[in-house]
């Protein structure tokens, strides 16, 4: 597909921080490959962790959720400890310092009945009569984008498309105002996760902030505009729209989720639904760009261009890692892991076993039960906006492809010893391509 990347020598892989090291960001399947061949459980030379490559062990690791905390699913071993670890089981004293851990109450590090609670939240905006409503707004998104660049022949497809498309989408999911999406796309342009340099604090200042201000606003409106005191003025201050759908909801039980809870949820749909959405829209239009014959095979036939996306989510997604702790020690592949041992969990890596894909450095449409991928993760924190981030992705490929003929790479992603150059943004958690510049022939009066 183009010239191998560049990257450390095998031996520099032997002390190499997952972590840290920039030089693991441009072809993070080069050092996933080396560690595999160690083993499908690997200790790693820093923070007291682990890395697990494979398949089944990164099955049972999402599954298990007795011996495996996600607490510190975002920061992974980054973030250390409040506590000094010891015995065989740290379960109570994880929950008794979550408070204290970056990130602990978010909902991909919360667990059993909290996770439950707050995943039947968000479980009502991603039905599927709510996608099929949301449908023409997504080709309507998709459409407006487009108008912006289809004369000038060129687009810098991260920044002009598939960011602002993902933020625009989770306003539309929310039923948030003209006036508020167009807010939230120039806060959230350029936005990064979790940086490779980031101190703790760091990780906390994020554009989401911002965002997350402005909902608590909306919510709470809406919160207060059912309060029986407010019922004279009901007909001024009621808003019937999904947001207000959020602001009343209840937990399972009956109980009211506070404010807080359910500001973070609606900035955490923009902050995973923008993310990813951009960056996979940007490796699918790496390989559409160099590889004419499948761009050639997707216009033909865009019926296959779902079964496309399969393999992209294999071969290349989103998600490079999340991170999981050892909470009560076990045995995984073989390796036993004390508790408050941290694990690198990589879809990224289990994606590409060669014991569960033939030939996985190899892009194929046709390959058997194609959406057996870990991209979207397995278990209690199976990605629940998977099913939107399918449309979204199958929705503006058959639409950039209808208006843009001949897309291919930009002189500026030319080497010059003739090989392709990308650069990727210095994070641990996504694959995610700083800018995809693509230059195309306009295609008139699709």
């Amino acid at each position: 597909m183009s010239s191998p990347a560049l990257h450390p020598a095998p031996s520099a892989y032997e002390t190499a921080d997952w972590y840290t090291d920039v030089s693991l960001v441009d072809d993070p399947h080069a050092y996933f490959d080396f560690l595999r061949a160690k083993g499908a459980v690997v200790r790693l030379p820093y923070r007291n962790a682990v890395a697990v490559t494979g398949y089944e062990e990164t099955i049972q690791v999402m599954l298990d959720t007795e011996h495996f905390s996600s607490i510190n699913a975002v920061t992974g071993p980054v973030a250390s400890l409040p506590f000094e670890p010891t015995g065989d089981d740290i379960s109570a004293e994880l929950e008794s310092h979550r408070g204290q851990i970056a990130f602990g109450d978010q909902i991909v590090t919360e667990g059993g009945a909290r996770h439950a609670d707050l995943r039947s939240i968000i479980a009502r905006l991603f039905t599927p009569s709510r996608l099929k409503e949301l449908q023409p707004k997504l080709l309507a998104t998709a459409e407006g984008l487009i108008d912006e660049f289809a004369a000038d022949g060129h687009v810098d497809l991260v920044r002009q498309y598939g960011g602002p498309y993902g933020a625009l989408v989770i306003s539309d999911l929310l039923g948030l105002s003209e006036r508020t999406r167009n807010k939230f796309r120039v806060l959230l342009e350029g936005a990064i996760p979790v940086p490779m340099d980031a101190s703790e604090e760091e990780m906390l200042k994020n554009p989401l902030v911002g965002v997350g201000k402005d909902l608590f606003k909306l919510i709470a409106q809406r919160r207060m505009s059912a309060h029986p005191l407010m019922r004279p003025l009901r007909s001024l201050l009621a808003h019937e729209d999904i947001l207000n759908e959020l602001a009343q909801a209840s937990y399972p039980d009956g109980r009211k989720p506070s404010l807080v809870d359910l500001t973070s949820l609606a900035a955490f749909l923009f902050g995973a639904g923008q993310d990813t959405t951009n960056r996979l829209l940007a490796n699918a239009f790496r390989i559409i760009a160099t590889r004419p014959d499948i761009q050639q095979q997707l216009r033909d036939d865009p019926g296959r261009i779902p079964a496309f996306v399969e393999e992209v989510l294999r071969f290349d997604g989103s998600v490079k890692s999340g991170g999981r702790i050892c909470q009560k020690t076990t045995t995984l592949g073989g390796v036993e892991i004390k508790a408050g041992t941290a694990i690198l969990l990589s879809h990224m890596a289990a994606n590409r076993d060669p014991t569960r894909f033939a030939q996985p450095d190899r892009f194929d449409m046709d390959r058997p039960r194609i959406k057996e991928h870990l991209a979207f993760g397995r278990g209690a924190h199976t990605c629940i906006g998977a099913p939107l981030a399918r449309r979204e992705v199958v929705t503006s490929i058959e639409r950039l492809l209808a208006r843009m003929g001949n897309i291919h790479l930009a002189p500026v992603h030319q080497r010059p010893d003739g090989g392709l150059s990308f650069n990727y943004e210095p994070t641990y958690i996504l694959r995610a391509l700083a800018s995809l510049h693509l230059e195309f022939d306009p295609i008139e009066g699709d």
